[in-house]
């Protein structure tokens, strides 16, 4: 019977285990809120989260481009060794953020809007929003992950070879794509009641059991 019990015991530990590493590969801790980024104290990161003031729309010109749901807005710059000023990676005018470093950036917000990728080869990670909408602009070459968001009516218009990947429980009511040549869609772990897909050529699209579980409608032109 103890030899039994320990069984039991070492099972539920490796269970436990195995979750929380799941967790930690979508970006989540084991409570399922987002991962945060390390502060001024890792000696890894040179730059300390910056305040901002509240704003609508992100327009991005860098290479990654994390962006996280949070009480309050601040910005970090998450390039290792970097020594870039805080002033030059990022400037506010009027409602919109402006990112202008080349290197990773994460952005802590209550909400976004609008985001725009104006630069190709992007990647953006967009982690547990929830919100009425929400818009991505991308150019080409982007890759967006979507991580435990649930937006009433999400939107995306991107161009050619995109990709998109949705991670971890989430839920869209209305889904609008629209891609150029060799475009991707991934959905997965969310749940979507319409889609409506604009698309040319593409190279990848898959619906697993979640996301068919509550489709009402699925158009594609």
């Amino acid at each position: 019977m103890l030899l039994v019990f320990v069984g039991i015991v070492l099972l539920l530990v490796l269970a436990s285990d195995v979750m929380l590493w799941a967790y930690f590969k979508k970006g989540m801790n084991g409570d399922g809120t987002a991962l945060r980024y390390p502060k001024e104290e890792d000696n890894n990161y040179s730059q300390k989260m910056t305040d901002l003031r509240p704003f609508k729309v992100i327009v991005v010109n860098t290479n990654q481009l994390s962006v996280m749901l949070d009480t309050k807005n601040m910005i970090g710059n998450m390039s290792r060794g970097s020594e870039e000023p805080t002033a030059n990676y990022f400037k506010q005018v009027g409602d919109t953020l402006y990112i202008l470093s080349d290197n990773d950036v994460a952005v802590y917000c209550t909400s976004v809007e609008l985001i725009k990728l104006t630069k190709d080869s992007s990647k953006l990670n967009l982690s547990t929003f929830k919100q009425p909408e929400m818009t991505i602009e991308a150019q080409d070459d982007c890759e967006t992950d979507l991580t435990g968001l649930e937006i009433e009516k999400f939107n995306y218009k991107g161009g050619k070879n995109n990709k998109i990947v949705t991670r971890f429980i989430g839920s869209f009511d209305q889904l609008n794509v629209q891609l150029g040549k060799y475009g991707s869609l991934y959905l997965q772990d969310i749940t979507v009641n319409n889609i409506d897909l604009k698309a040319d050529s593409m190279k990848g699209l898959r619906l697993d059991d979640i996301a068919m579980l509550r489709l009402k409608q699925f158009k594609r032109n």
